[in-house]
């Protein structure tokens, strides 16, 4: 048996309510051959090993455990139940259909980094079979080479590198502004959005207004909803994923280690030029991704983990997260997670599109943001059906002249989770 401790509050987000869950999607040029798909994850998970785990609760709490049965390859676009028998009691699985490659987990045991190297060994043995052809891949991981303990390391089981005083700690986050309270929608299944929006010209009005992906992105979300709301008194506050393996040492791990970096937007900033708009955001993602900040993060979490790991009952540890998801919401307008540009090597040729996506579970809304084949792909998720603020932000890209497609749209989609 194993106890858990960095992925803690994650694990304790996995009830019949709430299921903290993700679908990575991987948008092939070519229909997906299942057979060979199985072939390609019995020979990555040999050099996996440590990724195979289930669930074991009892009234005190979970547990994890070795997990010796296959995993998961099936064809079907409908949404995976994760933990329980269609899984084969593990944390992820595979599902095709047509040309896409779902890749399917709970939060838990992987974030985007964390779940790389797996896909990309993966993806490496796919296209080797399916296409019979030698693949490039600097950096794969194959099978049989030796696995680095690194690679499962749980930072905090060792003490947190030592934080200095150079700079001052941050004030507590103000309430934020929250949309379902505004009127315009009601809280229903989640509902996803699909676009694109052309790299190039994106990256250039990032140079040209001192922005980045996500301060731009970002902007463009506050702009909008601050013109649905302007007489609003709390702040816009988007809170953007940040990784902290670096600022504890466990680069290689796959656990999940991110954290969040509010950026914050008020009245103060609505006349002022986008540049302007950019600086300010981009020195907030300064001090907020200063290691020193971030360890200061990253030690209010652990010591969150320790206080739930300490309480006596499963429904304990289920209350106190619970109260701590909502404390987060209660901070936050929407959020934004930019994984970066992905690279598979020579199986960009066999890829056209790539879709990170999850469900907002509470945070209204959630864009998952990946770069590919020269276009940025954004999953727009929402709490609700109405599409008042989706479309206020499609016409913030408009504003900003930026090429964009909607791809399509469709309710959510992400694993459901049990233990039966």
């Amino acid at each position: 048996m194993q106890n858990f401790f960095c992925d803690t509050l994650d694990y304790y987000c996995l009830n019949e309510n709430v299921s903290k869950s993700f679908r990575y999607i991987i948008h092939m040029k070519d229909e997906v051959d299942g057979e060979v798909l199985r072939k390609a994850l019995d020979i990555t998970m040999t050099r996996y090993p440590y990724l195979k785990k289930r669930i074991i609760a009892d009234d005190r709490g979970y547990t994890l455990e070795d997990n010796e049965l296959p995993l998961v390859v099936k064809e079907s676009d409908v949404p995976m139940t994760l933990c329980g028998s269609e899984s084969n009691y593990h944390l992820f699985a595979l599902t095709y259909f047509r040309r896409d490659i779902f890749f399917n987990n709970v939060h838990a045991i992987f974030d985007g980094r964390g779940r790389g190297p797996m896909l990309h060994t993966l993806m490496y043995y796919y296209c080797k079979m399916r296409y019979n052809e030698d693949v490039d891949m600097p950096g794969v991981w194959l099978a049989g080479t030796p696995v680095d303990p690194a690679e499962y390391l749980d930072p905090f089981t060792q003490p947190l590198p030592e934080i200095d005083d150079l700079l001052p700690m941050p004030d507590p986050l103000p309430k934020a502004l929250r949309l379902e309270d505004q009127g315009l929608v009601v809280r229903s299944k989640q509902h996803l959005h699909y676009i694109r929006i052309n790299e190039k010209q994106l990256m250039s009005l990032c140079k040209s207004s001192d922005g980045t992906p996500n301060t731009i992105l970002s902007l463009l979300m506050s702009r909008a909803i601050d013109k649905l709301h302007p007489d609003a008194q709390d702040p816009i506050i988007g809170q953007v994923y940040c990784d902290y393996r670096s600022a504890v040492g466990a680069e290689k791990s796959h656990h999940n280690m991110v954290t969040t970096l509010p950026l914050v937007y008020d009245h103060t900033m609505r006349d002022m030029p986008l540049e302007r708009q950019n600086t300010i955001m981009r020195g907030n993602i300064l001090y907020y991704s200063d290691p020193n900040i971030l360890l200061h993060t990253v030690s209010g979490i652990k010591a969150a983990c320790e206080a739930v790991n300490g309480l006596p009952t499963l429904q304990d540890k289920f209350g106190a997260v619970g109260q701590g998801m909502a404390d987060f919401f209660a901070q936050t307008t929407f959020a934004i997670s930019y994984s970066g540009k992905k690279s598979f090597g020579s199986c960009d040729r066999h890829i056209q599109a790539l879709f990170p996506a999850g469900e907002p579970v509470g945070i209204g809304i959630l864009m998952e943001v990946t770069a590919a084949d020269g276009w940025f792909y954004v999953v727009f998720m929402q709490d609700w059906r109405e599409d008042v603020y989706f479309n206020a932000f499609l016409k913030e890209i408009v504003n900003l002249n930026l090429d964009f497609d909607l791809l399509y749209s469709s309710e959510a989609k992400a694993p459901a989770f049990s233990l039966k």
